[in-house]
């Protein structure tokens, strides 16, 4: 897994954190930190910003949406319909969350090397096939 490779190099900085934790693309986090600058916005507001296409928008705020790194809050119209306006989670949510799934993935390497030896002593790693001892 390079992700951690990525994370533990010297400079990592908190978009290679998100990016790793939450599986965001460049843009996803470009539209994370705008609306984090702007506090909230419309879907047009952040395409505007990002100089990206609505459907392209939405996409990426979807998925901050459900990492639970941005939420989605619906406005009604004077005149009947509503519209919907982004805002980043609290920083300090975000934090908490980043520290539970860092523990998350900690736990699952636990585990992993645990295992470790006898996966060895096996010859390979679950979920691998064992080599063809024949020749084949």
């Amino acid at each position: 897994m390079d992700s951690i490779q990525f994370l533990t190099r010297r400079g990592a900085t908190c978009s290679d954190l998100l990016s790793c934790l939450y599986g965001l693309k460049p843009m996803e986090l470009q539209v994370f930190y705008d609306l984090e600058a702007r506090g909230s916005a419309t879907v047009d507001d952040v395409s505007d910003a990002v100089h990206r296409d609505r459907t392209t928008t939405h996409r990426c705020l979807s998925k901050l949406v459900s990492a639970g790194l941005v939420y989605r809050q619906s406005k009604g119209l004077k005149d009947g319909g509503y519209y919907h306006v982004y805002a980043p989670v609290e920083t300090s949510k975000i934090k908490e969350q980043a520290e539970m799934r860092v523990g998350e993935i900690v736990e699952c390497l636990r585990r992993l090397l645990d295992g470790f030896e006898s996966d060895l002593r096996r010859g390979r790693a679950p979920g691998i096939a064992a080599a063809p001892t024949d020749g084949a």
